[in-house]
């Protein structure tokens, strides 16, 4: 055979090949969350100063996408003596609470807890600081994820902000088939070390009457 028309012929055969035996497809797209109606909060614990009994109300947002969790008492304030008034106590500038939740999700799920939002309100005079904490980890495992922010007075405001973990930091869940216990810690403190004579307080949102810590969640299939 011409060397030519042998070189045709050979084309043509790869051709018909392929469309006789396509390539295969991509695998179709995975889903982002497990089914919603079988994801839920089995339980909840919480203890510490922020937090007395009845004071806190987590939800699970319905798309799967984070954890709201509300407090009703959550308030941190510093102020000095004034006309006989003794003034804040140490126990008053410093509140934390932990909170151990007990997430019931389908086997072969994994999630971590990629960003915290911080809803409330702040009112702090020149050079008093404010700080805000939270960490968080899996039951039975050692890595912990931390976020932290922290103001500086003057401030008097509603805020809203974000701290986002860089994705090496992420903690995820085991993928053991058991459904996961999130350990969350947190803390806020109000300091006037650098201006005694100054006020602070992290307290309820004005609008919502909450302090909120939104934390958003990523999931993966084990």
């Amino acid at each position: 055979m011409h060397a030519l028309s042998a070189r045709l012929f050979a084309l043509a055969t790869v051709f018909l090949t392929v469309v006789a035996n396509p390539l295969p497809q991509d695998d179709p797209p995975q889903p982002a969350h497990p089914p919603m109606d079988k994801v839920y909060i089995k339980n909840v614990n919480y203890a510490g100063s922020g937090c007395p009994a009845g004071s806190v109300a987590p939800t699970i947002a319905s798309d799967g996408s984070f954890l709201n969790v509300a407090f009703d008492s959550y308030t941190a304030e510093v102020y000095p003596p004034v006309d006989g008034n003794p003034g804040s106590k140490p126990a008053d500038s410093r509140k934390n609470c932990q909170l151990t939740f007990e997430l019931q999700y389908p086997p072969g799920w994994s999630l971590t807890v990629f960003d915290t939002t911080y809803f409330g309100y702040i009112k702090l005079d020149k050079k008093v600081t404010a700080t805000q904490r939270s960490t968080y980890r899996w039951g039975g495992q050692t890595p912990t994820a931390t976020f932290f922010s922290n103001w500086v007075g003057v401030k008097d405001e509603n805020y809203s902000f974000t701290d986002s973990l860089a994705k090496g930091a992420y903690v995820w869940s085991s993928c053991t088939g058991v459904p996961g216990t999130l350990v969350v810690n947190t803390e806020i403190k109000v300091e006037n070390s650098k201006n005694k004579k100054g006020s602070g307080l992290i307290t309820t949102d004005s609008i919502e009457g909450k302090v909120i810590h939104k934390y958003g969640w990523y999931w993966k299939l084990c």
